[in-house]
């Protein structure tokens, strides 16, 4: 009996004082009463059911300015939570970058070019982007030709680009 009502007592603290009599089933009417009497809980009638309510100390019910309390301290806590997730998330995309780029990895340069070179509806071309880029033909194609051809839709035409079956592919879209 003790242990059921220790049971009951710790669930409602789990739920914050109040849960719905349908919630505990496994605890008999002769318990509640007795914590009932000893001024514990709780039982109020609520539309076709009862919820047991965990009475304070005093012996009063937990009012709505202590549960705002201690919702207010919980969300302060996980708002510090999140802010520190965040900091380091932040610290971690700064060391990947920081990575990358030491380990000089051309992909990106090139992604990060053509999203500089490119018009208001995706274009770009291929001369463009190699000139920003400040390398030779011969440098930028052999390096970025099947990054380019695997990543990115080519079109025909522009000054230069990437030749197949004697057509030039000089402009590009994502």
């Amino acid at each position: 009996m003790e242990d059921i009502k220790r049971r009951l007592i710790e669930t409602l603290q789990n739920n914050r004082g109040s849960i719905a009599r349908s919630s505990v089933k496994w605890a008999p009417d002769t318990v509640l009463e007795e914590l009932k009497k000893e001024r514990k809980i709780d039982v109020i009638k609520r539309g076709n059911g009862f919820t047991i309510k965990l009475l304070a100390d005093q012996g009063t019910t937990l009012d709505d300015s202590t549960k705002k309390e201690k919702d207010q301290e919980s969300q302060k806590g996980e708002k510090t939570q999140i802010e520190d997730i965040l900091k380091l998330l932040n610290e971690i995309n700064k060391k990947l970058d920081t990575l990358l780029q030491r380990n000089g990895s051309p992909n990106l340069d090139f992604d990060k070019v053509f999203d500089e070179v490119k018009n208001p509806m995706g274009v770009a071309t291929l001369k463009d982007i190699r000139e920003k880029m400040g390398l030779s033909k011969e440098q930028f194609y052999s390096k970025y030709a099947s990054h380019i051809q695997s990543s990115y839709k080519l079109f025909r035409g522009g000054e230069e680009g990437i030749v197949e079956n004697g057509v030039i592919f000089g402009i590009i879209r994502r």
